[in-house]
């Protein structure tokens, strides 16, 4: 199986950054008011004075909850010390001053990508998340300076270019999420299971099943997730269905090369003269000719039930995995962890119609041969 790294939520995503520039643009207005109009916005190593630790808390604060909402007490808890510490940390640096620059800026990012990976993210989740919160955060310090030094914000009341360069800043920080929506997609459809596949083109009864079998288990493979042996039955299940409708495939297309209506037209006409002969050994070749025609019209006879018997068994095998499917769903709906017994029956349902499916498949290419 194919897989792929894939945002799992666009609107998600998009929310987060809408809602840290927005944080971003009110900790500017804060910057206005509780920081030197020398200082920059972002850099809290050069804030100086009683209000210092005041904003180091609120950009952690403001940033941090736009980020990642507090839903749970756990985040809570860790958006209230990350805020406090960031208190501190913005405090001890005010009074170090620039000799604490650098480990202040380092601090105060390494704090705000500790809750960034707060809400249950998996491990490398986690991880991505960290460094990219880590990194986009030091850099989001230093990005107001950098505007300000190109002459971005010249020209403009402090509130607004403050306000501006937050924003921005928070566009940062709000990026830096995008590992939190990052999910794997497996493709459950590789290379083989494609080969496999009818035409496009073919419109019959069996090429619509082998498709229809496809499609149904898509669909199953993404409620299976938490349960692979599931999943893998059906696979092999879906790929058997494939080689047995492309074995049907070459059947048809063999038989098709002999017309029924010319048969029976020959037929008629051998009987005639056969019965018209008067030499024995005359008749006796005709009737030869006459029985060969009759075993061709009982083979394609035979193959016509056979294709019957196959698209009867591809209907069954088709239902067994739409309600593997549905009891999926139904698992998930009730919130089991555990492989449930309706869902295990239907999991040896499959098995046993793959091996069934074998069987077949190996018969048909005994009759190909």
């Amino acid at each position: 199986m194919k897989r792929s790294l894939a945002i799992d939520s666009h609107v998600a995503f998009q929310w987060t950054v809408v809602r840290t520039v927005v944080a971003g643009g009110l900790l500017g207005l804060c910057h206005t008011v509780m920081a030197p109009s020398s200082s920059y916005l972002g850099q809290v190593s050069a804030l100086q004075g009683s209000w210092a630790w005041l904003y180091g808390a609120t950009s952690l604060a403001l940033l941090g909850a736009a980020a990642v909402p507090a839903r749970t007490k756990r985040q809570a808890v860790w958006l209230l010390g990350t805020t406090a510490v960031g208190a501190a940390v913005t405090l001890v640096g005010a009074h170090l001053g620039t000799t604490a620059a650098t480990p202040t800026m380092l601090l105060w990012s390494l704090l705000l990508a500790g809750y960034l990976v707060q809400g249950g993210l998996s491990r490398w989740q986690a991880l991505l998340t960290g460094l990219t919160g880590t990194l986009l955060s030091l850099g989001a310090q230093l990005l107001p300076e950098s505007m300000e030094s190109h002459g971005l914000l010249l020209n403009q009341p402090l509130w607004i270019s403050n306000s501006i360069a937050g924003a921005c800043v928070g566009l940062m920080i709000g990026a830096s999420t995008i590992a939190r929506h990052l999910v794997v997609k497996v493709d459950p459809v590789d290379n083989d299971l494609r080969g496999l596949l009818p035409p496009i083109d073919a419109t019959d009864e069996l090429s619509q099943l082998v498709r229809q079998a496809l499609t149904t288990y898509q669909e199953a493979a993404d409620s299976l997730e938490e349960h692979p042996g599931a999943r893998s039955a059906a696979e092999q299940l879906v790929k058997k269905i494939g080689r047995f409708g492309k074995r049907w495939q070459d059947i048809e297309s063999q038989a098709q090369k002999t017309d029924r209506t010319q048969l029976g037209e020959r037929k008629r006409d051998l009987e005639t003269r056969v019965a018209a002969a008067t030499d024995d050994s005359v008749r006796s070749e005709y009737s030869r000719a006459l029985a060969a025609i009759d075993e061709q019209l009982a083979y394609l006879a035979d193959i016509a039930k056979g294709r019957e018997r196959a698209i009867a068994r591809l209907h069954h095998q088709v239902a067994t995995l739409e309600r593997l499917r549905l009891a999926a769903v139904r698992h998930r709906s009730v919130g089991a962890s555990k492989l449930g017994e309706d869902l295990k029956s239907v999991v040896d349902d499959l098995n046993q119609a793959g091996q069934d499916l074998d069987t077949a498949v190996e018969v048909l290419s005994e009759l190909s041969n």
